[in-house]
């Protein structure tokens, strides 16, 4: 791994935003911090979930983090029936907010969301890319916006 221009930040911290199938990118923050070792770079055509990717410019992945899907899909609610005191509800429009801390490598060009269409808390097919967007200041163009499914 290699730092960002010789100031000692090691990761960036990323936050984005989220409203229905729309994710944008807010903030990048270079940070001194250890980022989380990466998961598996071996190809996952066929998995399922979430995992932010680091990429090149030839869209090698260069770091993997499998996440919990941190698109807020139901609410917990509270019942008068002392049956059933909390019950999860589908939300009509997710929003919200995460963030995600990733290495700062020199190669690095972009960051990838990759997940599953999600029904019910379940993945139900192959992840595919939701959103990619530049990783440095300076060089968006906009970010290319995947699709969520339901």
């Amino acid at each position: 791994m290699t730092t960002g221009e010789g100031k000692g930040y090691a990761a960036v911290r990323l936050i984005f935003e989220y409203e229905g199938a729309d994710i944008r990118l807010v903030s990048r923050q270079q940070v001194e911090m250890i980022p989380p070792p990466s998961d598996q770079l071996e190809n996952l055509r066929a998995a399922q979930g979430f995992w932010v990717e680091v990429r090149d410019t030839e869209r090698n992945a260069l770091y993997r983090r499998i996440l919990h899907d941190p698109v807020r899909h139901d609410d917990e609610v509270f019942s008068e029936d002392p049956e059933r005191t909390i019950a999860r509800v589908p939300v009509q429009t997710p929003r919200g907010v995460f963030a995600v801390l990733v290495p700062d490598i020199e190669a690095a060009d972009q960051v990838v969301l990759v997940s599953s269409p999600l029904g019910h808390g379940q993945a139900l097919a192959p992840a595919a890319e939701l959103a990619h967007f530049a990783l440095r200041p300076g060089t968006d163009e906009g970010p290319a916006q995947g699709e969520r499914g339901t």
